[in-house]
């Protein structure tokens, strides 16, 4: 074989070479080029595309409705006062449930609770009516009562256990606020009672907290209406006063079941009003009406007696219209 000529071999590596360049060229040029196919699309290719649905814009949502203002308050400062003044306001007691004990000189109330007791209401009227102007008086819950139950403990008792009615009455109406028409009050539950119709248009009211009454009959926005206010604050709009009630001399009333309550007929308000108002034994004596004491001191006691079905409650109802006229 011929000997191979020098420079072949190196020519044939430097065409390799050549070769592996140009192959690494191209390679660097797609590489370049790939880049470019994530580039943005032209405004043109852009108006190309299908437009995408646009999701619809959410509800806004109602706005919610603002409470209402308070009413203004539409009482006034009383105006000063002059003539006689009626002084001591007391309790009824000729009118009053035997259950009533009145103690502390006539500022307590308490109750008698043994053998049965407590299941009943007491109640009792003023002995100071209001015919015209504008007055209150106050009630504090000191004491509730848990007196043991009978039968073993298994007697239901009346719900609620605990209950103050607060409000007025006539002189011939039963002494029990909410039984007859002839009576209006508001009772620690919050309702406000008219022969035995309750609406709750109050707050409750309990423990240690001064219940305020207020009864106006003065000429104004409030007139002929009573209001209960709880710690010198206002727990219910002004109710007006039934129509067979307008005219009328109304007496202050409580009606209670296992508490101790302490009444304030005045002079001084224990939890004063943001208004001033006079309490009832600061009333003018030609604005009220004074129930004299019975002769002696003395009452009659009478224990009705009768079978069921016999009449005897008609008898009763009979006996206490009658005694209504005599009075």
């Amino acid at each position: 074989m011929p000997p191979k000529k020098k420079g072949t071999k190196a020519a044939g590596e430097a065409g390799e070479t050549v070769e592996e360049g140009a192959k690494q060229d191209a390679s660097a040029e797609t590489k370049a080029e790939e880049p470019k196919a994530a580039e943005k699309p032209t405004e043109a290719e852009k108006s190309a595309e299908p437009e995408k649905a646009k999701e619809p814009e959410k509800a806004k949502e109602p706005e919610q409705p603002k409470e209402p203002e308070k009413p203004k308050e539409l009482e006034e400062d009383a105006k000063p006062i002059k003539g006689a003044k009626v002084g001591t306001v007391g309790f009824d007691m000729s009118d009053a449930t035997l259950n009533v004990m009145p103690t502390a000189g006539g500022s307590l109330l308490m109750t008698l609770s043994d053998g049965g007791l407590q299941y009943l209401l007491a109640s009792v009227r003023a002995n100071t009516g209001v015919k015209s102007g504008r007055y209150m008086f106050e009630v504090k819950m000191v004491e509730t009562l848990n007196p043991a139950e009978g039968q073993n403990g298994k007697a239901r008792a009346p719900a609620p256990r605990h209950l103050v009615r607060v409000g007025f009455s006539t002189k011939a109406s039963s002494v029990f606020l909410s039984d007859g028409p002839d009576n209006v009050c508001f009772d620690s539950e919050g309702f406000f009672i008219h022969e035995k119709k309750r609406t709750k248009v109050s707050q409750k009211f309990g423990r240690d907290q001064v219940v305020g009454v207020l009864l106006n009959l003065d000429d104004g926005p409030n007139k002929n209406t009573v209001s209960v206010f709880r710690d010198g604050k206002r727990i219910s709009e002004p109710q007006a006063l039934p129509e067979n009630l307008q005219g009328q001399v109304l007496f202050p009333t409580i009606t209670y079941r296992n508490v101790t309550l302490q009444v304030n007929y005045g002079p001084s308000a224990l939890a004063p009003l943001p208004f001033k108002c006079y309490m009832l034994s600061d009333a003018l004596e030609k604005d009220v009406q004074v129930t004299p004491a019975p002769k002696g001191g003395k009452c009659d006691v009478i224990f009705p007696v009768g079978l069921p079905d016999t009449g005897l409650f008609d008898w009763v109802d009979g006996f206490l219209a009658k005694k209504s006229i005599l009075h």
